[in-house]
């Protein structure tokens, strides 16, 4: 498949503000993506436990009967080499520099996880809510540091997106104007009733490996994952190099402030003063079908 989009792809990312692209990573690729999500969970949750603080990269949630979720990890470029060269693979960046017309400029990336944990893990201070995202855009977070509207994030499904596991659902054609939003929660914001029709969203269904290339303007939400399977989603958020806004503005600040904490459990492991106590679920028969499809919420 080539990884320039085209006039018709193009035609339809400028109508409806996002394009699925089905199954454009391999089955080894997303294998080895899904081997670098692993073991980024277990260094963030391990080093959340030894260090007594739960980390800032980490956003997990506590469930009302107990049982707990991993909802994303940010940033995670820093931490797998591997992933960090996705987010310049070629059939990422092309399809990209097909809409904004530019080279796309790494601005954050994130893991939304989506996993359940089999067995609750001690010693981390969690929120009690679900996995869901509230109705939002992207640009209503970027806002503040006058980021441009021509940013695109992509996501890549590492896992099979099912209506079960709580996919993306959009509203198509809604990059076209900004919907206001409020404040829901600590730090999230959502769009303000009676702006957004629910009964226009559509879920994105697809198989392991697809990209769905969005619009920073782009309303969409999710609802919980009821599969109990993970449903993770990588994703990275471009903008155009004549933006100019710099290396790494976004997530930069968490890195530095979180190597550290990182550093420190690892030497605490190598010296012996800590085990590791959490190891990534094993999943198994969660396979990829090789064909996707879009369904009215």
């Amino acid at each position: 498949m080539s990884a320039t989009l085209t006039p018709e792809q193009l035609s339809q990312f400028n109508r409806d503000g996002y394009l699925v692209l089905p199954a454009v990573f391999s089955d080894a690729d997303i294998g080895r993506m899904r081997t670098e999500a692993d073991h980024i969970l277990e260094l963030i949750v391990n080093s959340s436990i030894a260090n007594k603080r739960l980390s800032g990269r980490l956003e997990g949630c506590k469930l009302p009967d107990g049982s707990q979720i991993v909802r994303k990890i940010q940033p995670i470029n820093d931490l797998s080499i591997f992933l960090s060269r996705i987010s310049e693979d070629p059939r990422l960046i092309e399809p990209m520099r097909s809409i904004m017309n530019d080279d796309p400029v790494l601005m954050e990336e994130k893991l939304n996880y989506k996993q359940p944990v089999p067995e609750p893990v001690h010693g981390l201070p969690l929120t009690e809510l679900d996995d869901r995202f509230f109705i939002h855009n992207d640009w209503a977070y970027y806002q503040a540091q006058n980021y441009p509207q021509s940013i695109l994030s992509s996501a890549i499904s590492l896992d099979e997106c099912t209506e079960e596991s709580g996919p993306i659902r959009v509203w198509p054609g809604s990059h076209k104007t900004y919907v206001e939003h409020q404040r829901r929660g600590v730090g999230a914001l959502e769009v303000k009733p009676g702006l957004i029709d629910p009964a226009a969203r559509i879920s994105v269904t697809c198989p392991a490996g697809s990209i769905l290339l969005f619009h920073s303007l782009l309303v969409h939400d999710s609802l919980p994952n009821s599969s109990r399977r993970p449903r993770r989603l990588m994703i990275y958020s471009h903008y155009p190099r004549k933006a100019n806004m710099g290396n790494d503005v976004r997530n930069g600040p968490a890195r530095l402030r979180e190597a550290p904490w990182e550093r420190q459990y690892l030497r605490m492991k190598l010296a012996g003063a800590f085990k590791d106590v959490f190891t990534a679920p094993v999943v198994r028969g969660f396979e990829s079908t090789g064909s996707f499809w879009l369904s009215g919420s």
